[in-house]
């Protein structure tokens, strides 16, 4: 119930009191009343007070959530939730502010608890949409969307959901339909704007081009290398016939490929767009295969850049080919054995994790053209858990931020003065730290002292108000077997 119609309701019920009958009288008449005894007129005044209180409390959360105040929202939302265990809106409130708060899961319960009252709520299966989006579940995430445009469908954020979703999972044909349907409805003056018109440059030309990024075989290997300076990961491939280095980069969302690999494989430009931020425009080509020992992705949009400037990091060759989100999504499992110096990739997910291996959600935190993957950690015996950044480039294991280091149970005297102040480091030894339920020996371990902690974190705090508490810095990663599972939000970990 909106604002004035609680306070309509209120209004009603209180001069259904005065017309209960003369002054002084004990009783009144139901007739007067419309019928209603004086127990049940003044039921109906004590529900429109709840029903009003409840409303400015929610008023009252939405203004803190909108300035940042995400504690003070949930503590409104929970006193909400007081007066009416069955409000949507404050569940929904509920759900952001565990979201900013860095509980993902506890996000998720609220916003289904909140659509389980009301299946249309829009904040909830907006904001469940934007989870399901991060747990690589895009299907599922667009699906969501439509119980909204049914209900009215001039919206513009689900389709904005739907257009995230398809362009994650290579979808030109409905991603080209997506954007044709968001532009009549978006302002000139939106600030997303220039991204919609960049992701409508890149996938238009895609349209009818038959399914992209599909993957052809079960399973294929290669050899892997790590690049601790630049953070690269790196495997031997054979693009489109002509063997090359391959560059996974997840954090990125297209593949890219050298301008002379094109040229040698005589790609056809299919068009030209400018990637958002870039300078000029760039050629946009369908790879047509990059196959790993028996296994091939076919079909993979790419720009056409030249990619000398990786040389370096990947040994001395030039790289052929960058392969992004998009196409790595489409990939059951993408197993790096670092120790082993191999590349396993799967068409399939695995059901389960295998001996010895921790499993573990894993978060892309996404800005959309760029993206951070994140797992939960504990150290050094605490109950708080934090989403740590799986993969920087720190020169210790573990890095993490003042505020969570805190809360882990250490004084600030521990940290006080920093080791470069300047950088706001301070090098601890984290004694042990826990992926899930297992205990992991001790590493080094850096904490982060300034606010904000580093310009990476305070990035993807300010683009996807998700406080993630750190990193694991690939010195950790180099001695694990990983198995990334885009598709089901999830990684395997096994230990050496």
């Amino acid at each position: 119930m909106t604002k004035p119609s609680v306070m309509l309701a209120l209004a009603l019920a209180l001069s259904s009191t005065f017309a209960c009958g003369k002054k002084g009288e004990e009783t009144a008449n139901p007739e007067d009343a419309g019928g209603k005894t004086a127990e049940e007129v003044q039921a109906d005044i004590e529900k429109a007070k709840q029903e009003a209180k409840v409303s400015q409390l929610i008023e009252l959360a939405n203004k803190d959530l909108s300035n940042g105040r995400y504690v003070a929202a949930a503590k409104l939302a929970d006193e909400a939730l007081g007066e009416n265990p069955d409000n949507a809106d404050a569940y929904a409130i509920l759900g952001a502010s565990r979201w900013r708060a860095g509980d993902f899961e506890g996000s998720n319960e609220a916003y289904r608890k909140s659509l389980s009252i009301d299946d249309k709520n829009y904040g909830a299966a907006l904001g469940l949409a934007r989870n399901l989006q991060t747990a690589g579940k895009h299907v599922e995430a667009a699906a969501l969307q439509d119980k909204l445009l049914a209900e009215d469908p001039e919206q513009l954020d689900p389709r904005l959901i739907k257009l995230w979703s398809y362009y994650a999972m290579c979808d030109a044909d409905k991603a080209v339909k997506t954007v044709d349907e968001i532009f009549p409805r978006m302002g000139k003056d939106d600030p997303l704007l220039p991204l919609i018109q960049a992701y409508a440059a890149f996938v238009r030309p895609l349209e009818g081009k038959g399914p992209l990024c599909e993957v052809k075989g079960d399973k294929g290997s290669s050899t892997l290398e790590l690049n601790l300076t630049y953070g690269l990961k790196y495997s031997g491939a054979v693009v489109g016939g002509e063997y090359s280095p391959v560059i996974f980069l997840e954090t990125r969302e297209e593949a890219v490929i050298d301008a002379n690999l094109a040229k040698t494989l005589k790609l056809k430009e299919l068009a030209k767009y400018k990637p958002p931020g870039a300078e000029q425009d760039v050629p946009i080509v369908l790879i047509p295969s990059v196959k790993f020992g028996k296994l091939e992705i076919t079909n993979i949009p790419a720009t056409v850049q030249p990619l000398e400037a990786y040389t370096e990091a990947t040994g001395g060759e030039t790289p052929g080919v960058i392969l992004g989100r998009q196409a790595m999504h489409g990939l059951g499992t993408v197993t790096f054995d670092f120790p082993g110096h191999s590349l396993e990739v799967a068409k399939e997910a695995p059901a389960g994790p295998a001996d010895g291996e921790i499993e573990l959600p894993m978060l892309m935190l996404s800005m959309h053209v760029a993206h951070a993957p994140v797992v939960p950690v504990s150290i050094d015996g605490s109950d708080h858990r934090f989403f740590a950044y799986l993969g920087f480039t720190y020169g210790s294991g573990l890095s993490v931020t003042r505020k969570h280091y805190l809360k882990s149970g250490h004084l600030p005297r521990e940290i006080d003065p920093p080791d470069d102040p300047d950088a706001g480091l301070k090098m601890v030894y984290v004694d042990r730290f826990s992926l899930g339920d297992k205990d992991m020996v001790g590493t080094s371990g850096l904490v982060l002292v300034n606010e904000p902690a580093d310009p990476t974190l305070d990035l993807f705090l300010r683009n996807t108000a998700f406080e993630v508490g750190g990193h694991i810095n690939l010195n950790m990663l180099q001695t694990w077997r990983v198995s990334f599972a885009f598709g089901q939000g999830k990684v395997f970990i096994k230990p050496s």
